[in-house]
């Protein structure tokens, strides 16, 4: 269309502004294709429009035909006279058929283009009648007569163009001969007066053709517009109806009386009722729970918009949330005419939000509160009143978590949770709260409780989880600490509340774990000088604060020196001497437990290469020593710069190095086993299991705890009956004995009597630094040694021979030592020499 509106036009033909960009002026003398819907539809807006004033017309072309008779008939020529006459008379009558018998826009043929043909050559012949009688009336009628023609003439062009004035080739078609005639005979008239009423003429049928041009873009635009909003109104209804029919939503209507005048077939599916039983209801019924409705009743009296809103239904015995938005109606004095709007079933939805909000708010594996609702529990306890806070460990649940499995520590959890339920309920206080942090950390909280009892409900949760867990023919045994904080004395915020309660918790930890501890302003200055401590001790190796000491052991036999225990000292330039006590533990939890290890391996080492041969050194392992997969290599590197034999060292295990039953611990044993080291279970006798870790770990030594040592030597039978067992079992296993911490004759000749092969105590030397080992080892010198063969032999000429002859006395005590005790191999000992002293 728009490519046919190019080209001239004048201001007074051209479309509307709206229209410019659809039609052109051409588009105004033609009747468009046959098969175009749209034209076919301007074809029957075109007949009707001159269907309807047909019935004006007629009449009038009747009178102005009566004043043509009555007035011009004897002027007139008889042929032209008749040919008018019989064409309006032929004209008027089929006109009068189609509209009577058929009608233009009832049974009568499409408006195809044949027969608007027909249509204009009819239009043409009542044209051209009235043209001709014109042209011959006026050149023979005098002055007076001749402007009753044209005036004539101008009412008859003005009724043709009222009725086809949106049918602008009918327009054109009627009236042009009628101007052509009349020109023609005021042309033979030669009259100069006539020329004012020609001009006028023409203006009165240019108006009239712009007048319909007008009107014809007029019709072409709404017609337009209504086959584009027909379309669209068409994609509507079938995106209506394919969200109707796939769609979880429906559509509903109600009027300015609340009652239900449409609603789409998915509220039957949602509701189980017919739709023609619920068209005319009022829409309040279709809501059971009113009281939950009652806002929304609200917003509806007051003509508001609602979005989402969330309601609770009842649906066939069973809830339902449904959630409905509406739209308000107005008519043109502002009055609420009803509401439009779109409802929804999100039952599903709703249940998925509330899971989300108990995942929010509730542990999914405990059932008990998270931590985020414990904080939450805090603040308001602080801002109403005095809370307390218990911050609960669980003791030895890794070992159990790793030994049994994921499944039994999860199962575990599950039933601490429901005993600290339990003790929270049979203890009566009000307000109280349990939670999981995260972990197998729990926390309680309790409204407006004193020391005493929380300290008393503390305890009655330890005696409560201590007790034996039965997990699916799997048996646990756990423990508790317990750190207790009270608020806001001893803090003001959540934050400091749980600060607190955690130091308490350490410091129960720090004493021997299974009690309840409460904070007291010492904890705080601890764990800062605890903080301190750490910051120093990654420092201490780079500024030589860190060195070793050797503690002897001596034959239980001859109580001559065998080997030394490495200690680690930590000189601080502030605080001097820190136990290892205090800062090993700082060490593992601070990550530094592996840089030190490697340290102290390689100056044992050192010293070791310094000492006879014979002499072992024993080194401590951290079980978190075991957590880096380079501790083999580190072992075996310390050992080869220092030119150490393997067999001269000895690593000392703990037995919590054992609880995990870790794959990657036992393949690192094995590998520092086949490497040839030697190992010690330390402090035996006070773990938790060790009987079975002697069947599993190739030990070498058992070292015994000091305190069987201290025990058997005050007579204790109990403890002597303990030291015969482990030193029996240790000769059935191959394995020596180490008695740690002899400090008094006494003591020494009660473990020698018990069996013990080794001792270790202040009795034999306190920890010394490596100048005094030398000492001691000159001192305890055996009268004859093996030694190497080459090297010594060199040392000795180093020496010279002028006291040779002196030193050839051999030792009573002295006796027999295999080349395993000496640290040598068979292949060593073949180039081996003895010694005298």
């Amino acid at each position: 269309m728009a490519e046919r509106a190019a080209g001239p036009m004048t201001i007074m033909f051209k479309p509307p502004a709206a229209d410019r960009a659809r039609f052109g002026w051409r588009d105004l003398l033609t009747l468009g294709r046959e098969d175009d819907p749209f034209w076919r539809r301007v074809r029957r807006n075109q007949l009707g429009y001159v269907a309807r004033y047909l019935p004006v017309l007629a009449p009038v072309m009747v009178f102005y035909g009566a004043i043509v008779v009555i007035a011009f008939a004897p002027l007139a020529n008889p042929l032209v006279f008749s040919f008018w006459l019989l064409a309006q008379g032929l004209l008027a009558l089929r006109w009068l058929f189609l509209r009577t018998s058929r009608g233009i826009l009832g049974r009568s043929p499409r408006p195809s283009r044949a027969f608007m043909g027909r249509l204009l050559a009819e239009m043409a012949v009542c044209g051209i009648a009235w043209g001709l009688l014109f042209a011959d009336i006026l050149p023979i009628a005098g002055q007076s007569d001749s402007m009753l023609v044209v005036a004539t003439a101008i009412a008859a062009i003005g009724a043709m163009a009222i009725t086809t004035s949106v049918f602008p080739l009918g327009t054109l078609t009627l009236t042009v001969p009628v101007m052509i005639g009349v020109f023609f005979g005021l042309y033979r008239t030669q009259g100069a007066e006539f020329w004012m009423a020609q001009a006028l003429l023409v203006g009165f049928v240019v108006m009239k053709v712009r007048g319909t041009t007008q009107s014809t873009f007029a019709l072409l635009g709404r017609l337009r517009a209504e086959q584009q909003l027909v379309a669209q109104e068409e994609v509507v209804r079938l995106l209506l109806n394919e969200y109707d029919t796939n769609g979880s939503e429906w559509l509903f209507e109600i009027n300015s009386d609340g009652r239900v005048t449409f609603v789409s077939s998915r509220f039957s599916d949602a509701t189980g009722t017919p739709v023609e039983d619920v068209i005319g209801t009022d829409w309040r019924t279709t809501l059971s729970d009113h009281e939950a409705a009652r806002p929304l009743f609200e917003l509806v009296s007051r003509g508001q918009p609602f979005r989402d809103f969330l309601m609770p239904v009842d649906v066939r015995g069973e809830r339902r949330w449904w959630s409905l938005s509406g739209t308000p109606k107005f008519g043109h004095m502002g009055e609420l005419l009803g509401y439009r709007g779109v409802g929804s079933d999100v039952t599903e939805r709703q249940h998925a939000s509330q899971r989300i909000a108990e995942l929010a708010t509730f542990d999914a594996l405990t059932g008990l509160v998270n931590r985020s609702i414990v904080h939450q529990a805090l603040a308001e306890g602080l801002l109403t009143g005095h809370v307390a806070l218990l911050f609960i460990d669980l003791d030895r649940f890794k070992a159990v978590n790793d030994s049994l499995g994921h499944g039994s520590g999860d199962r575990l959890l599950g039933e601490v949770a429901g005993r600290i339920r339990e003790v929270v309920a049979e203890s009566g206080a009000t307000g109280a709260l349990a939670g999981r942090l995260g972990g197998d950390e729990f926390a309680v909280v309790l409204r407006d409780a004193g020391l005493p009892e929380a300290a008393r409900i503390g305890e009655l949760l330890i005696a409560r989880l201590s007790r034996p867990y039965d997990l699916e023919n799997k048996h646990a045994a756990i423990g508790a600490s317990i750190g207790l904080a009270l608020g806001p004395g001893d803090g003001a915020t959540v934050e400091a509340l749980m600060r607190a309660a955690d130091l308490a918790l350490y410091d129960a930890k720090a004493r021997g774990r299974g009690q309840v501890r409460a904070y007291d302003r010492a904890m705080h200055q601890r764990a800062e000088d605890r903080r301190a401590l750490e910051f120093d001790l990654k420092s201490a190796i780079e500024q030589n604060q860190l060195r070793l000491v050797y503690q002897p052991v001596v034959n239980a036999i001859d109580e001559r020196v065998v080997g030394f225990e490495a200690l680690l000292r930590w000189r601080h330039p502030v605080r001097g001497e820190i136990s290892p006590a205090m800062f090993i533990p700082i060490a593992e939890e601070a990550g530094l437990i592996g840089r030190i290890g490697g340290w102290v391996l390689n100056e044992a080492a050192r010293a070791a290469a310094g000492w006879p041969r014979n002499i072992r050194i024993a080194v401590n392992l951290s079980p978190l020593q075991f957590d880096d997969p380079k501790l083999v290599e580190t072992v075996r590197l310390a050992l080869a710069r220092a030119n150490v034999a393997p067999e001269r060292l000895e690593l000392e295990l703990t037995e919590s190095l054992f609880l995990d039953e870790r794959s990657q611990t036992a393949a690192m044993l094995a590998d520092l086993k086949a490497l040839g080291v030697s190992f010690a279970l330390d402090d035996f006798g006070t773990g938790y299991s060790s009987l079975g870790y002697l069947q599993k770990i190739p030990f070498d030594r058992i070292k015994i705890d000091r305190s069987f040592v201290q025990a058997s030597a005050r007579g204790g039978s109990e403890a002597v009956a303990i030291i015969q067992a482990i030193v029996a079992l240790a000769g059935r296993l191959g394995m020596e004995t180490t008695a740690e911490g002899t400090e008094t004759r006494d003591e020494f000749e009660a473990m020698r009597r018990l069996g013990c092969t080794q001792m270790q105590g202040w009795h034999f030397g306190r920890p010394m630094a490596l100048e005094e080992t030398h000492r001691l080892l000159d001192r305890n010198r055996p009268m004859v040694e093996l030694v190497d063969g080459p090297e010594r032999g060199a040392e000795k000429e180093a020496e010279g021979g002028a006291d040779r002859g002196s030193e050839r006395l051999l030792s009573r005590r002295s006796r027999p030592m295999s080349r395993e005790a000496s640290g040598q191999s068979p292949a060593a000992g073949a180039r081996s020499s003895l010694r005298f002293h």
